[in-house]
């Protein structure tokens, strides 16, 4: 029950209830502050001074109580370590992946607090870092999703509460109640880590196994324990992962099962001719010793590619993996890597730890998080090993009915964000937040029988927000946060217009797998087309990783592609594709333009083929229309115009660049020595475009900045090549 009392009391309330909490043996708790941030931090004194011997995690910059609390975004460097006390500061941003993260280091007797404004004024507080969902000229003034955390602290009676209206809510420790411990050995912790040595620890021969579980089940450590079994058993251990201080847990694995061996300061630890040595996942001495067993620890926060090709060279890989929900990259690796672990090797041996040892069953913390964030209660070896997809029956549309979620709480969108949590590498448990307060942010699903059976999220862009920047826009000298297709294609085709055109962008699209293949997610992109008519949209767009299939998929639903993208993907490997349907007149006058560009751009693309577009698609450039031929060529004129005039970076320049060379050799050949020079460095620069130190190279140039000007001053001579000027001689 909650009481009113003074705050002058609250420092000698938290110190009695914090020293019952350390006389018992007792699960975690979650405390949360409630107030301005003063009172946070006056709170927070007590607490931390409490504290003051044992390791404390802090999330989140703007309490000033521990000086070393990292950002919000770094949360995951905190990933195999741990802590008696953890704070998230909320006045910076409530991120439920970087909570989740954060919470997962909590052992057991420790303590979560999450400092807030207070209670009733969080939903309309302004976050510091909000850029991870709004996008330009869009404001949160009301958080549904925070309202729905506000007020499920609030009536929580497990939740211990603090705030600043005198309410002091100090719920007695939870005690532990262990079942007994059975046969268990040391130096497990727990009989469920004991087997899954047993089983790993006597695998012979080559192979790939994978370890998932949730945080907190001795993953990390069980990993050390069974480097420091190889190594005593006459093998060499290689250790890789993303961040050094992640690896300390299995460090202390080792020391459990090899006590009297020492480990070094650069984290290696020998035995007669063989070692355990960690290096970071891209240190090129990691490839040296491939006879060792390599052990890749938060396998799921690591780029695919450098995944696949680790497996591929070692003869015997371990990777272990937390899976559910805010991993980094870790429905990427479901998504991606798994399915490519099948294709690739005869057999992967799974295994799973179940039951937690950093802190008791049954967690009252860790059941509440799971559930207010929505996260899936299916087992964690069922999400990777692959399943046999069940014979379903084909569906009539007339069987679906296709809705908006207009509901934006939560509890409204859990069948969807397990849905999009399952098909998309890059959704994590932060979806909820965009799902919830993104302004012009719509999910429509499509239901069989009154189930979820397919999800569509879309984002408007453009329009009057954007009417005021569009010429930096078309030119590249402003960036935006949000409107990823109206600035990507403004910007493409050099067009301030465009910008401000109204779009609907396919953020998320998602259909449950017993029933994919059966005509869902066309019937739900037929149906937003009609949806939108009210909305007055220009076009239609999405971006996705690039594969065959999906390309077919959405050119099958009267998409075409627009902008292809140059580098791969750190997390899936795949290169982007933005494609649209033009909708207005507006739109669809300029499909030739950017058919056109596109086909430019792409035939300059160091993996056009991996794009599998239709022959037609790869035609020249150079239309009979003269309309569109005038359009084509004054595109190119101001793309290059704007390279001259400093709004564009050269490198966003290539297509128009080799545009203008052909153009010059072909109307106008060789006329002077100093021109000819400057049309062979620029027709090099292009040769070089993916290779720039070669280009860099030859010219005796210091650096890529160099090289840049270099090139963007070989174009002016071009461009100015007479008093006439050149570039008006082009347009005729």
């Amino acid at each position: 029950m909650a009481v009113a009392i003074n705050h002058s009391a609250f420092g000698e309330k938290l110190t009695t209830w914090l020293l019952s909490r350390d006389k018992q043996v007792c699960h975690r708790q979650l405390l949360l502050i409630s107030g301005c941030k003063a009172f946070c931090e006056q709170q927070l004194a007590f607490i931390t001074a409490h504290f003051n011997n044992r390791t404390i995690h802090a999330s989140g910059c703007v309490l000033n109580t521990v000086p070393e609390a990292l950002a919000l975004k770094q949360t995951t460097q905190l990933l195999g370590s741990t802590c008696s006390l953890a704070i998230y500061d909320a006045f910076d941003a409530f991120r439920p992946s970087a909570l989740l993260a954060l919470a997962g280091t909590v052992s057991g007797n420790g303590l979560l607090v999450i400092c807030t404004p207070d209670l009733k004024d969080w939903p309309e507080y302004k976050e510091l870092t909000t850029n991870h969902y709004l996008s330009f000229g869009h404001d949160c003034t009301f958080s549904a999703f925070r309202n729905y955390v506000a007020t499920e602290f609030r009536d929580n009676e497990s939740i211990a509460l603090l705030q600043e209206n005198g309410i002091c809510r100090l719920p007695p420790p939870l005690p532990v109640t262990n079942p007994e411990p059975g046969e268990l050995l040391t130096p497990f912790a727990s009989l469920d880590q004991q087997a899954t040595f047993a089983a790993m620890s006597s695998l012979s021969g080559d192979g790939v196994s994978l370890l998932t579980a949730d945080r907190g089940r001795g993953k990390s450590t069980l990993l050390g324990m069974l480097a420091a079994h190889w190594l005593l058993s006459g093998n060499s251990v290689s250790i890789c992962s993303r961040y050094p201080d992640s690896v300390s847990a299995i460090f202390e694995g080792i020391k459990l099962i090899a006590p009297h061996l020492e480990v070094a300061t650069d984290r290696s630890v020998a035995y007669g001719e063989h070692a355990i040595s960690w290096l970071p996942i891209d240190h090129p001495h990691l490839m040296n010793n491939t006879a060792a067993i390599l052990i890749i620890d938060e396998a799921a926060n690591l780029p695919i590619p450098a995944l696949k090709l680790l497996c591929t060279h070692f003869s015997r890989v371990v990777l272990s993996t937390t899976m559910r929900g805010y991993e980094g990259t870790g429905r990427g690796f479901l998504t991606r890597f798994i399915p490519w672990l099948h294709t690739t090797f005869a057999k992967v041996n799974y295994y799973s730890a179940i039951t937690p040892v950093r802190w008791s069953e049954h967690d009252p913390v860790e059941a509440l998080l799971n559930t207010l964030f929505q996260l899936t209660s299916a087992p964690v070896e069922e999400l990777v090993r692959p399943k046999i997809p069940g014979k379903t029956q084909s569906i009539s549309t007339n069987e679906l009915c296709f809705s908006e979620v207009t509901d934006k709480s939560p509890e409204a969108f859990a069948s969807v964000i397990s849905l999009l949590m399952t098909a998309h590498y890059q959704t994590t448990v932060d979806e909820l937040v965009r799902l919830c307060d993104t302004p012009e942010n719509h999910t429509l699903v499509a239901r069989l029988h009154g189930r979820v059976v397919g999800v569509l999220n879309i984002q408007f862009e453009g329009g009057k927000l954007l009417q005021s920047l569009a010429q930096d826009i078309a030119s590249g000298t402003r960036r935006l946060n949000g409107h990823l297709s109206a600035q990507s294609i403004s910007h493409f085709i050099a067009s301030a217009d465009i910008a401000s055109y109204r779009y609907c962008r396919v953020n998320r699209i998602a259909v449950e797998p017993e029933y994919q293949r059966k005509g869902i997610a066309t019937y739900l992109l037929n149906s937003l087309v009609k949806w939108l008519e009210p909305f007055e949209v220009d076009a239609i767009t999405t971006s996705f990783g690039a594969t065959p299939e999906l390309i077919g998929f959405w050119r099958t639903c009267h998409f075409e592609p627009v902008k292809a993208g140059l580098k791969r993907d750190a997390s899936s490997a795949e290169y982007s594709l933005l494609m649209w349907q033009p909708v207005s007149g507006n739109a669809t006058a300029l499909a030739p333009l950017v058919a056109a560009r596109f086909t430019q751009e792409l035939m300059l693309h160091h993996e056009r083929h991996i794009f599998n577009l239709p022959e037609h698609l790869h035609s020249d450039t150079n239309s009979s229309n003269s309309a569109q031929a005038t359009a084509f060529t004054n595109c190119n004129m101001a793309i290059l115009q704007q390279v001259i005039s400093k709004q564009r970076h050269i490198q966003h320049a290539r297509g128009s660049l080799v545009w203008l060379l052909n153009r010059y050799n072909t109307l106008y050949g060789t006329r002077d020595f100093a021109l000819s020079q400057a049309v062979a460095v620029l027709t090099n620069f292009a040769l070089y475009f993916d290779d720039l130190p070669t280009f860099i190279s030859h010219y005796h140039l210091t650096g890529k900045k160099q090289a840049y000007d270099f090139a963007t001053a070989k174009l002016i001579e071009v461009m100015e090549w007479d008093n006439e000027g050149f570039h008006q001689r082009l347009r005729h």
